[in-house]
């Protein structure tokens, strides 16, 4: 009675005061080929269903959720479980909530250069790099570790930055009207996964 009472009264605190967030959103959506981030306000998410891999985090409450590669379906299952200490000193892991997630494909990502992406011209009184799509959401965290820059099919210039060099940018402002930029950057996302991405501009 006295586990039964207790399984009860985390339930309905789980369906009446619960708190989840997918992405900072209260959407209920993971997407896919990002990093997700998953907030609960009580207890621990466990999926068993195969869609999801579960990361937890140094912040109270905060998982890093990868859908994986293999999952082509739409929705998926996931479980809120604790624990309750029993009378006799043991623990005791329960179930407190079960919900499904819908799954996205996440939009495309491309290299911006300013306001710039890839075939478009450069504004060289812009020149920082981002790497987003042109939704404004979902808007994954990516950390830029190096840039390799071909300049008009000439010059070559690898950088181990998150940022072009003055001295870079002064020699992309010194290129002639029409000339080939070409940049290729690796970048890290939340889970420290090394990716690389690339472009074409020009002046």
């Amino acid at each position: 009675m006295f586990k039964l009472t207790i399984f009860f009264s985390l339930f309905c605190f789980s369906l009446k005061a619960q708190n989840y967030t997918f992405n900072t959103k209260n959407d209920s959506v993971f997407y896919t080929d990002m990093v997700n981030e998953f907030y609960t306000s009580i207890g621990t998410p466990m999926c068993f269903d195969g869609t999801l891999k579960i990361h937890p985090t140094s912040k109270m409450g905060q998982y890093l959720i990868e859908v994986l590669d293999t999952v082509t379906r739409l929705n998926g299952k996931l479980n809120i479980t604790s624990y309750v200490d029993n009378p006799d000193g043991s623990r005791e892991k329960i179930f407190i909530d079960k919900f499904s997630f819908n799954i996205k494909k996440s939009p495309k990502r491309d290299l911006y250069i300013g306001d710039a992406v890839p075939s478009e011209k450069l504004d060289t009184s812009n020149l920082s790099l981002a790497i987003r799509s042109n939704q404004a959401w979902p808007a994954p965290i990516f950390n830029i570790t190096e840039i390799s820059i071909i300049l008009d099919k000439k010059e070559i210039v690898t950088l181990k930055s998150a940022h072009l060099t003055q001295t870079v940018i002064r020699k992309i402002k010194r290129l002639p009207s029409g000339a080939e930029i070409r940049i290729s950057v690796a970048y890290q996302d939340l889970l420290f996964r090394r990716r690389r991405i690339s472009g074409v501009y020009y002046l």
